[in-house]
């Protein structure tokens, strides 16, 4: 993936352990809090780490690849690079599947725990405190879409703010996972293969990613 590094010149590759740290951080797959400022503290040891976050989405993790991931300094550009999630609860008919975040500003086709949540981050100023090495896309290459696998929420607050609001942007770096695997999250077809039982009767499958 030495495009990600030729294309973007302030990326840089970390561990996946990096990925989850973040994402407890900001709380775990698509959490809510009462209190926006909330943080929560994060294990201390690389088994714990991933242990925790395997605990809130082991579902959720079984359908994305193994991916080569990078933090990234986010570009204003990337509002319509960057999509929603590929998820039903974020998909509306009168949208016509668009996922875009630039062309979801509009935000009267979300149900409303997702208004809610997305207009109560809306008011908060320094936004990018919130998504700083704590929201995390998914991509097959630097050159196509990207779409959200967490940070949905804050993403496409921070997409209303700039180009609705007219706020400036914050800076802040995402983390982005590469693969040529498919991914569910990103609307790739998915496929599970059988797998040899390891006791009489057990039904085994994994997800084919190549």
């Amino acid at each position: 993936m030495n495009e990600i590094i030729k294309d973007f010149s302030n990326a840089r590759q970390v561990s996946f352990d990096a990925v989850i740290t973040g994402w407890l951080g900001a709380g775990g797959l698509g959490s809510f809090y009462p209190d926006i400022g909330f943080s929560k503290p994060v294990p201390d040891t690389v088994k714990a780490r991933y242990d925790q976050f395997v605990s809130y989405g082991d579902l959720f993790l079984r359908f994305i690849p193994h991916c080569d991931w990078f933090e990234v300094r986010f570009d204003a550009t990337w509002f319509s690079k960057v999509r929603l999630i590929d998820e039903s609860s974020w998909k509306h008919e009168s949208s016509g599947g668009e996922r875009l975040l630039a062309k979801r500003t509009d935000l009267t086709t979300l149900p409303q725990e997702h208004l809610d949540r997305i207009n109560q981050l809306r008011l908060r100023k320094n936004l990018g405190d919130l998504l700083d090495r704590k929201a995390v896309l998914f991509g097959h290459s630097p050159s196509d879409e990207w779409s959200i696998l967490d940070g949905n929420h804050r993403l496409l607050a921070l997409a209303c703010q700039h180009l609705i609001d007219k706020c400036p942007l914050d800076e802040f770096s995402i983390f982005v996972g590469f693969s040529f695997g498919p991914c569910r999250w990103h609307g790739d077809p998915v496929v599970w293969q059988e797998r040899p039982e390891r006791t009489a009767g057990e039904r085994r499958y994994v997800l084919k990613t190549w």
